[in-house]
């Protein structure tokens, strides 16, 4: 450039190359414009210490750029080109691919739920940490479920127990035996619910007996009170002036003192010798 040209120019920029091959001003400040036209539609790499973010808008830019012909969009009605897309992203080759984690308090994964939960999250590509949280959700609520169940089943047999007193250890024997010889389909332990107790010892008082199959089972008392039908023989007693109870002169005296006795201790859960 000639000296007119260099005297409109900064000092600070008259070494550089767009300066140096500019005949004047014009052609120097033309290079600068085509320049900055070229940064606007520039891609640069982002830095190191750049986030998800930045690198979103760098691969969205040359894609961009490249009309598609860099990462050319893919046929997803083509297996082949499909399969290659879902497993850029994260989903195995096959549905035993899938890893499964262990989780806190959480028993470890079954080869059943393993195989469903596989072959589902294969059918519908998802990606590891896809399949990961599914997983989770799955099995930390399959836990919590049974942990309730087990809660309720344990409080409905404590009620059960409270009310039968010690009735109860001989009624759950009783219906015990009547779902191992009518109910097989249970097993030979099984574990009934205070619901399924009480039914199946109303079963057993029915079939007293009159079943010799069920009588071979053992013998049966069923003569014994539970604590709240000793609260009200005792107030029967109680309501009853008559009762040989209160006359000591009675024949019937000392056995109905003993009776009432046996009725208090079975009231309070005490053994009756």
């Amino acid at each position: 450039m000639n000296e007119e040209g260099l005297k409109a120019l900064p000092e600070s920029i008259h070494d550089w190359d767009e300066v140096k091959n500019s005949d004047d001003p014009t052609k120097f400040w033309d290079r600068i414009t085509n320049l900055r036209k070229k940064f606007g539609t520039g891609l640069f790499t982002p830095g190191k210490d750049a986030g998800k973010e930045d690198w979103g808008k760098f691969t969205t830019k040359a894609i961009e750029l490249s009309g598609e012909r860099l990462m050319p969009r893919p046929d997803l009605d083509n297996k082949e080109q499909r399969d290659a897309l879902y497993k850029t992203l994260g989903r195995p080759d096959s549905a035993e691919g899938y890893k499964y984690e262990d989780i806190e308090n959480v028993t470890t994964a079954s080869d059943s739920h393993k195989k469903f939960l596989g072959d589902m999250a294969f059918a519908a590509n998802l990606t590891q940490s896809q399949l990961k949280a599914l997983d989770e959700t799955i099995r930390t609520t399959n836990a919590k479920d049974k942990l309730d169940a087990k809660t309720q089943f344990d409080t409905e047999l404590g009620k059960l127990k409270a009310e039968w007193g010690l009735t109860f250890d001989d009624r759950v024997n009783q219906a015990n035996k009547v779902a191992k010889i009518f109910f097989k389909h249970l097993g030979d332990t099984p574990s009934l619910s205070a619901v399924e107790i009480q039914s199946f010892f109303t079963i057993a008082k029915q079939l007293g007996t009159s079943s010799k199959e069920f009588e071979e089972q053992g013998d049966q008392n069923q003569n014994d009170m539970t604590p709240q039908e000793a609260t009200d023989k005792i107030a029967e007693i109680r309501s009853n002036g008559k009762h040989p109870y209160f006359d000591k002169s009675a024949a019937g005296h000392l056995a109905a003192t003993k009776r009432m006795s046996e009725l208090y201790k079975i009231k309070n859960n005490l053994r009756v010798n």
